[in-house]
């Protein structure tokens, strides 16, 4: 593959692509691995949303992605848990934003996935109501818990809760060549019946196969009166390949798997360096 050139350096051609969308990853793209906003991508990205529609997609729940998006100055709905839930922001007068996609992880696979998780003794946890909930209080859910700013509830047996549907469910791995075994392991036992992705390093995560973070952000691009193919869309991670491979123009940051870059038309620099707002600068956004 032809190595991609720096968005700084390597623009579509003049008029042939001007973004009524920005579609944008929190970790790893957005924010870096630390929990930090460079203050140049905070203040490039509340320019940008206060003219055209900014939309945040992200594997968070949506009660963490939330907090970066009032950071940020978003206000459009969140595509949150990987494209399977899609929903409003808070209104003005504080009352909740509405739902406006779900699509939660079937009962068989996420029973099957919980299994498997036991038998290797990987840390697994479910969310219901916007709720993370596990079995075990192991490193890894605080590690988890530390990353999306959301306290973890402890229960007894997860295979009855999710009976009654969880919106996905990840095991998170500390041991990165454990993490590439768990995703071949979990992709093999679950093919057809569950998507399995990869978005933070330590995250495998598990999802209904018709989820993905294009399919979230289409939906709010309808709504905006857009398609994501007048989108400009940046990310990272295997989670972003299908939201790269379909607006009408991706970034992907430099450091990201093969896989991520073959789906991007260009590259930019990591969040500590602030790689957002150079791409939105780059395409006359500011």
């Amino acid at each position: 593959m032809t190595p991609l050139r720096d968005i700084r350096e390597s623009l579509p051609p003049a008029g042939a692509f001007v973004p009524r969308v920005a579609v944008i990853d929190l970790d790893g793209t957005t924010i870096d691995y630390r929990q930090q906003l460079h203050p140049r991508v905070r203040d490039a990205v509340r320019s940008v949303a206060a003219r055209i529609p900014v939309i945040v997609a992200t594997g968070r729940m949506y009660r963490s992605a939330l907090t970066w998006a009032e950071e940020l100055g978003v206000h459009e709905p969140l595509v949150c848990y990987q494209g399977a839930m899609v929903r409003d922001t808070p209104r003005q007068d504080g009352s909740p934003g509405r739902t406006i996609f779900e699509q939660p992880l079937r009962v068989v696979p996420a029973r099957r996935a919980l299994h498997i998780a036991r038998e290797q003794n990987w840390h697994f946890q479910a969310y219901q109501n916007d709720e993370l909930l596990c079995e075990q209080d192991r490193p890894e859910a605080r590690l988890y818990s530390h990353i999306s700013g959301v306290n973890f509830r402890l229960v007894p047996d997860l295979e009855p809760l999710l009976e009654r549907g969880t919106t996905k469910a990840a095991c998170v791995i500390e041991d990165p060549a454990e993490v590439d075994r768990a995703s071949a392991l979990m992709a093999h036992e679950l093919a057809g019946s569950a998507r399995v992705t990869r978005s933070n390093p330590e995250f495998v995560e598990i999802l209904d196969p018709g989820v993905s973070k294009a399919v979230g952000c289409a939906i709010v691009c309808q709504q905006l009166g857009y398609s994501l193919a007048e989108a400009v869309a940046i990310g990272d991670a295997p989670n972003d390949v299908e939201l790269l491979t379909a607006a009408g123009y991706s970034v992907a940051v430099a450091s990201s798997r093969p896989e991520v870059l073959a789906a991007a038309d260009a590259t930019c620099a990591p969040p500590e360096e602030g790689g957002v707002a150079d791409v939105l600068e780059a395409l006359g956004l500011l």
